[in-house]
């Protein structure tokens, strides 16, 4: 699924002046160019390279593909969606807060070609 970037939208699962979502756009920040926000909805120049099937809690793991790294956008069944970033696949798992994701994350990024 990896392509050229464009333009991706997201649904941050949280309205983008909550907390959480202002935590999703600071992460964008870092890797991408934001483009556009509303709402819950957060537009930004990315490659989506993969997306995961479930991995402990989480529902799904969308991997992008940034001008300044990796975006790692995570949906949970419930509560506020999250994500972490880095200049590599493995600086973005770095940044999980939850240590049980470390393995099957780093597992599956292998197999989407972003180790």
């Amino acid at each position: 699924m990896s392509g050229a970037p464009e333009l991706q939208t997201i649904d941050m699962g949280v309205s983008m002046e909550t907390e959480e979502g202002l935590e999703i756009i600071d992460v964008l920040n870092e890797v991408s160019e934001v483009r556009a926000m509303a709402g819950h909805l957060v537009t930004f120049v990315g490659a989506l390279v993969g997306t995961s099937g479930p991995i402990g809690h989480l529902t799904t793991i969308e991997a992008y593909r940034c001008s300044g790294g990796v975006l790692l956008h995570a949906v949970t069944a419930s509560g506020p969606h999250w994500a972490v970033g880095g200049t590599t696949g493995a600086a973005a798992v770095s940044m999980i807060q939850d240590a049980s994701l470390h393995q099957p994350v780093t597992a599956w990024l292998a197999r989407v070609g972003l180790d």
